[in-house]
């Protein structure tokens, strides 16, 4: 599948990446990126990977937080919709 970002899923990476920086450095904020941007692309390839969580959204755990993603077969395209902590209210921030 192809995969894409939605809007909210880019400002959520961008305060991540503040947010680590902040209380860790940018060597571990990076690291972090770059598992958040892998476990992405494993999404795409296998999506069924996901738990199904509500719809055509499925949630997928990396580290300390959860990928949102939607899955659109009849495009076969994987959106991942947000980044969320794993301490966030799941359902409330649903696009």
């Amino acid at each position: 599948m192809k995969l894409a970002w939605s809007n909210l899923a880019r400002e959520d990476l961008r305060e991540l990446w503040r947010f680590s920086v902040e209380h860790w450095g940018r060597k571990v904020a990076g690291r972090y990126l770059e598992d958040v941007r892998d476990a992405a692309k494993q999404a795409a390839i296998e999506p069924r990977r996901a738990r199904p969580l509500k719809g055509p959204y499925r949630i997928r755990r990396v580290r300390s937080g959860y990928l949102i993603v939607h899955l659109d077969p009849a495009h076969d395209r994987l959106t991942v919709a947000r980044v969320l902590h794993t301490a966030m209210d799941i359902e409330r921030h649903l696009p």
